[in-house]
């Protein structure tokens, strides 16, 4: 038993020793200690700046690694430090930044620069004297802490520099360049502001809203009007895929458009890809121009403005999309508004704003409304023939040119079978009578008068001359009591050049 207990003790002796042996004979861990040198800040500049203002610290011991290095400027960390060299830092004086000592710390050792820096009061942008202007005009800028050194001061519009003639602590004058339109943008002593937009030899372009009816499930918060309010977060929804919104400038007014600016529905800007922009001057659009086409997805949330080179004039004016719902947030046209009288003869009266009658007066006390996009006319009488003569009162006289503009015509849905319909002037009725109309396109219920080869009155037919008219009418009357007619509703009157016009308009 004893002899037991010494062999096991020698073994596990033995056991013990080679253990540490094998022990002996592997490398420990290496360890190795990094001793970067505290940085040493022997300057800066300048001393003194604005916030954003970039600040050159040299010395010596500050690596290069950008990461490693936190500058404090009165104890607020700087959030953005532009380069690192060994022996020179640049950095930007922070917003919240205090007046006082900089500190620069690197790998938790850290120095303090011997000069304070000073924050000088930062310039402020507060408004120009004009949204528009043209070239040679002086406006001014009002605002803070501009300075009184004009070398340490430039403007610009977009990105063409304007002469700045004076300045003050508090304003800026400068001459308006011959540029395009655009933001104003100030520079002083290298701070950068930047101000309202101006508009440079035009004015913003504002008439009578036009556009489809309706919206998306007839919410009153998408319809055309959120165009044209001044806030980007509404936006248009139509109740169909195709949709339009703009302005008619009105009667003898027309614009040219210089510039537009829009914004889409907010992440939706691939919805305006393929929009135009459109000019026209028939009431219905049917003679539109494309003056722009959207092919890219303009940003959310930020103004697109493009430059229109097209020189015509237009009395209306609008964007056209063709898709998407007319998902737009804004839209903004910029020109100048012209003087544009139509040719003697042309006319064109349409009954497309409720409750305008364009002067066109039922006669006989007939009611009426005007809705749907029609005249809408009820005949009075309850019992025997029914009549409702249609008078223009409000353009007086009527002047017509028989050799510029020889067709009348009336697109009247419903016109009662019986009906005898005569085409009436003080100086006679054209064609000496009653359905003097032609019917050849009576099927897209529209009935014309050739004024230039119908007699008047009892007279000869007077081509190529300039008539003036102070009654001028369709008398509609005869209607049967039989007739179940009620009344009859007027879509359109207006004139043309030729036959072939008429056909043109109406896409035959």
């Amino acid at each position: 038993m004893q002899q037991y207990n010494l062999a096991q003790r020698y073994i596990c002796g033995l056991l013990a020793v080679m253990l540490l042996g094998f022990a002996s004979c592997e490398k420990g861990p290496d360890f190795r200690e990094f001793n970067y040198p505290a940085p040493v800040i022997d300057g800066l500049s300048p001393a003194q700046g604005y916030v954003g203002s970039d600040v050159t610290i040299t010395g010596a011991d500050f690596g290069n690694l950008t990461k490693a290095v936190k500058v404090y400027f009165g104890g607020v960390l700087a959030d953005t430090i532009r380069s690192v060299e060994d022996n020179k830092i640049v950095v930007q004086a922070p917003e919240n930044g205090v007046s006082g000592v900089i500190r620069v710390e690197i790998f938790g050792k850290a120095d303090t620069s011997g000069t304070a820096f000073t924050y000088l009061p930062s310039a402020k942008f507060i408004a120009v004297s004009a949204d528009k202007a043209m070239k040679g005009d002086k406006l001014t800028i009002t605002g803070e802490n501009f300075g009184t050194d004009i070398a340490k001061v430039q403007l610009f519009i977009g990105a063409n520099e304007a002469q700045v003639t004076s300045v003050t602590s508090t304003q800026i004058e400068f001459v308006v360049p011959d540029v395009p339109s655009g933001t104003v943008y100030i520079v002083v002593d290298g701070q950068r502001l930047t101000g309202s937009y101006l508009m440079v030899g035009m004015e913003k372009l504002t008439g009578t809203l036009i556009g489809h009816t309706g919206s998306w499930s007839n919410s009153p918060a998408t319809t055309i009007a959120a165009a044209v309010d001044g806030d980007i977060a509404t936006y248009v929804d139509a109740a169909t895929a195709s949709g339009f919104v703009g302005y008619d400038m009105g009667v003898g007014k027309a614009a040219v458009i210089k510039s537009v600016r829009f914004v889409p529905r907010n992440t939706f800007g691939s919805r305006m890809v393929n929009g135009e922009i459109r000019g026209a001057n028939d009431p219905a659009l049917s003679d539109a121009v494309t003056l722009y086409t959207v092919t890219a997805a303009p940003p959310s949330g930020v103004y697109t403005e493009v430059a229109i080179t097209n020189t015509e004039s237009y009395r209306y004016i609008y964007y056209y999309a063709p898709a998407g719902n007319c998902n737009i947030a804004a839209i903004e046209f910029y020109g100048n508004v012209v003087e544009k009288a139509d040719p003697v003869g042309k006319y064109i009266w349409e009954f497309l704003k409720e409750g305008d009658n364009e002067g066109w007066v039922p006669q006989q006390s007939a009611s009426w409304t005007v809705s749907g996009g029609a005249l809408n006319v009820t005949f009075p009488q309850t019992s025997g023939n029914k009549r409702a003569d249609l008078a223009q009162k409000t353009t007086s006289p009527v002047v017509v040119h028989t050799g510029t503009f020889p067709v009348i015509a009336i697109k009247m849905i419903g016109k009662p079978e019986g009906a005898r319909i005569t085409f009436d002037t003080n100086l006679g009725s054209f064609g000496n009578g009653y359905n003097k109309y032609a019917t050849e396109y009576a099927g897209q219920n529209v009935y014309y008068w050739d004024m230039a080869a119908l007699s008047i009155g009892a007279g000869a037919p007077r081509p190529n001359e300039q008539l003036s008219f102070t009654t001028f009418q369709f008398k509609i009357a005869d209607i049967p009591q039989a007739d179940p007619a009620t009344g009859y509703k007027v879509e359109w009157i207006r004139t043309f050049e030729s036959k072939e016009k008429l056909a043109a308009f109406l896409g035959l």
